[in-house]
């Protein structure tokens, strides 16, 4: 076989597996469309939750109220929390090696209604919520913005604490939450306070703060009769520090319906549309990436199948070729030496009746 021929075999066979994987990603494409978007053909991606925040909006609801449900060790999402930022312990700054700092974070949950006053019952329940940028933020927030009922916490409560900072034994001091769910002051043994080592205080006047005044059961965050506004009250500035929590995060968080449809907190869909519960787009992910890695399989399987059956074929020519070729060529050679020789005796004989003749 001539390299021209294996050439072509080998464009043959990627041919072959490049339809597979055509087909592959043409089949995962109407399972993926179904398992993102659900059964409407009319839905809308909407990221983060300002798109469902329907009860935020002073024509639906004309009080809004906020419930402190504890601590929550979690994300960060502000500057000067004592993080790595976007740096890591060798000095590279690539950004999958960025830390995933985690701080003292404050959850509470938001009730609304078309009330003057909203209590903080089930029927009223819209969302939990963890800050970002940690207790110190959101205490300051609360001095400021509070109108009609006055805030539990300020920012002079919180402006002594340590934020990831040495003490004089070789630790690191930063707020930390305890098993109950109060604030605490930790000592770490790392720099980015990250490595819990042990408690240091357990800033009991705070935390009983933090469950007076209603706070820890139904505080006014927002009232037509005293703000203009649902984007001017309290509310507004500790939703714009703040992420959505379920169940799942944390036990001090309630999942709402909307939460349990989508099935992820990173990035959520219009709710006017149906779309499948959780469980569904698991069983669809999973049915599409069997699928489709059984495809590939096949693939991969067919064009190793048909390089090495063609170098078998290959072996197979060249064998025959050099078991044939000696004894081929040693008959040649004996059928051409007895004719060359006959040749010579027929030469000499009549080279022989001449001279007689000539004689």
């Amino acid at each position: 076989m001539t390299a021209k021929d294996a050439i072509q075999r080998v464009t043959n066979a990627l041919f072959i597996s490049g339809k597979m994987f055509f087909v592959a990603l043409f089949i995962q494409l109407p399972l993926q469309a179904s398992a993102s978007w659900g059964s409407s053909g009319s839905s809308s991606a909407v990221f983060g939750m300002s798109q469902q925040r329907d009860w935020y909006d002073s024509s639906v609801s004309s009080s809004m109220s906020l419930k402190y449900e504890g601590c929550v060790w979690s994300y960060a999402g502000g500057e000067d929390m004592g993080c790595m930022d976007d740096e890591s312990e060798d000095g590279t700054s690539n950004w999958y090696m960025m830390a995933n700092c985690r701080r003292a974070q404050v959850a509470y949950s938001v009730y609304a209604s078309s009330g003057t006053t909203t209590s903080c019952n089930n029927g009223n329940f819209k969302e939990s919520l963890v800050t970002k940028s940690g207790v110190a933020e959101f205490a300051s927030t609360m001095g400021s913005y509070s109108n009609s009922d006055i805030s539990p916490v300020t920012a002079s409560d919180v402006c002594d604490w340590p934020m990831c900072e040495q003490d004089n034994t070789g630790y690191y001091l930063s707020i930390g939450c305890s098993t109950s769910g109060d604030f605490t002051i930790d000592r770490f043994v790392d720099e980015y306070c990250l490595q819990y080592y042990d408690n240091y205080d357990t800033l009991s006047d705070f935390n009983g703060a933090m469950k007076s005044n209603n706070l820890n059961s139904c505080f006014t965050a927002y009232s037509s009769t005293y703000d203009s506004s649902p984007e001017t009250s309290l509310l507004a500035y500790l939703l714009a520090d703040s992420s959505t929590c379920s169940a799942t995060e944390s036990s001090y968080c309630t999942t709402s319906d909307f939460v349990a449809g989508a099935g992820s907190t990173g990035g959520f869909q219009h709710n006017t549309n149906k779309f499948k519960s959780s469980g569904d787009m698991v069983l669809a992910n999973r049915l599409k990436y069997a699928f489709g890695g059984s495809l590939l399989l096949g693939s991969v399987i067919m064009f190793f199948g048909i390089l090495f059956t063609n170098r078998r074929k290959r072996r197979a020519l060249m064998h025959r070729k050099f078991r044939n070729g000696p004894s081929a060529r040693s008959k040649s050679k004996k059928s051409g030496g007895s004719t060359k020789s006959k040749r010579k005796k027929k030469k000499e004989g009549s080279h022989g009746r001449n001279s007689g003749i000539l004689a």
